[in-house]
């Protein structure tokens, strides 16, 4: 897993185009503060080819997950945010743009840091 800075999250969620026609795929309670979340999403850096990303949220402060059995019927047109500060990571499905507003997604996770790592699509 690699650690997601704030100096490299632009270009991340560039590569990524925002998720936008993604799909969330599993949300896997790895501990009461460990959540995983897999992502389906097409690759700039791979012409834009499909792989699987798992972002691992650690120290989850604050977090309103969904089922898997309904995760496919989201739909991604508005994508996923991803905000990193020095102090805090959110993942939350939608377009938000602050923390205060992250909160009123349906799916968000708080946490203090935010992985991934990048795996072959699994279809």
């Amino acid at each position: 897993m690699k650690p997601l800075h704030v100096s490299e999250l632009n270009n991340f969620l560039s590569r990524f185009q925002r998720f936008i026609g993604s799909e969330i795929k599993t949300i896997t309670l790895k501990s009461p503060t460990v959540i995983e979340v897999s992502v389906s999403v097409q690759d700039a850096a791979r012409q834009y080819d499909w792989i699987d990303l798992v972002f691992e949220l650690s120290n989850v402060s604050n977090a309103l997950l969904m089922e898997n059995s309904k995760l496919a019927y989201l739909d991604m047109s508005e994508g996923i945010t991803v905000i990193v500060s020095a102090k805090e990571a959110i993942f939350c499905y939608g377009d938000y743009v602050s923390h205060e507003s992250a909160k009123d997604s349906p799916l968000h996770i708080f946490a203090q840091s935010i992985k991934f790592k990048e795996l072959p699509f699994s279809g």
